[in-house]
């Protein structure tokens, strides 16, 4: 049976929690940064269509990286409820968020059941993204001009990303305590929404660059379209922040189901 939802008492908001939970400019001035790396090893250092490929696929890593410690700290009611119950292979699991939240930022270890399955499933997401990338070059048409890749200078730009990311982390998440609006199961969602369809797109461009014989205006095109990209989902992202901080009070019930058909 499932379990009946409990309420939650919602964190204490700063009064001026709604103008302070606005996207940080420079968070993302530094992101958009962070994606120039690629471009300027396009341009000026003839970076390969696989050097884009494992640098994009480094990305993703360490967004769901980071995502970890984002769910631990997650003590809100989220978009959809202050108590929620999930299905996972079949079993009731309890993601609701902390029933006492502290006032500040803090790592609440009632968050690791779902931060362990959340680091489990996206890594196996990632993982046999990375197989994909890795072999690239192996079916996709035009593969002579995949190319290959400059991993010290690819890892430079795997570390602007972790730079970016951790100044938005902090900027964002602990600055303007988007942590205190995100439940656990809504923050375990997050990464999926700005990465799977930036790297799907990524993936059927990567196809086509490689058919057309991978030039450098094709590369170029590539990174600025995946930059935009990036930059939208980052706005989205912190917009939804900030809608979840004007939400009402009223606690509500949310359930998850999630089966994974590798237990």
């Amino acid at each position: 049976m499932p379990s009946s939802p409990r309420s939650v008492p919602s964190p204490p908001h700063s009064a001026s929690s709604g103008s302070r939970l606005a996207a940080s400019p420079v968070a993302l001035a530094a992101l958009v940064v962070a994606n120039l790396v690629p471009l300027v090893g396009v341009v000026w250092f003839d970076w390969s269509l696989k050097a884009l490929l494992v640098a994009y696929w480094l990305e993703s890593g360490v967004v769901g990286l980071q995502n970890v410690p984002k769910i631990l700290a997650a003590s809100g009611r989220g978009d959809g409820g202050s108590s929620i119950n999930a299905t996972i292979n079949g079993r009731q699991v309890d993601l609701s968020p902390p029933d006492d939240p502290r006032d500040g930022f803090h790592l609440y270890p009632s968050n690791v059941p779902i931060a362990g399955f959340f680091a489990m499933h996206y890594g196996i997401f990632w993982v046999v993204h990375g197989v994909f990338v890795w072999s690239f070059d192996a079916f996709a048409v035009g593969a002579g001009a995949v190319g290959g890749v400059p991993l010290g200078a690819v890892l430079l730009a795997a570390g602007a990303t972790v730079l970016s990311h951790g100044g938005s982390f902090a900027a964002n998440f602990v600055g303007r305590e988007e942590y205190r609006s995100v439940s656990p199961g809504a923050q375990m969602s997050e990464p999926y929404r700005r990465v799977i369809v930036l790297h799907l797109t990524i993936i059927l461009g990567a196809f086509l660059v490689a058919a057309s014989g991978a030039p450098a205006a094709a590369l170029v095109v590539m990174v600025v379209v995946k930059t935009a990209l990036d930059a939208g989902a980052h706005l989205r992202e912190h917009a939804r922040a900030k809608k979840r901080a004007k939400q009402p009070e009223e606690p509500v019930s949310e359930r998850i189901e999630v089966n994974d058909a590798s237990a």
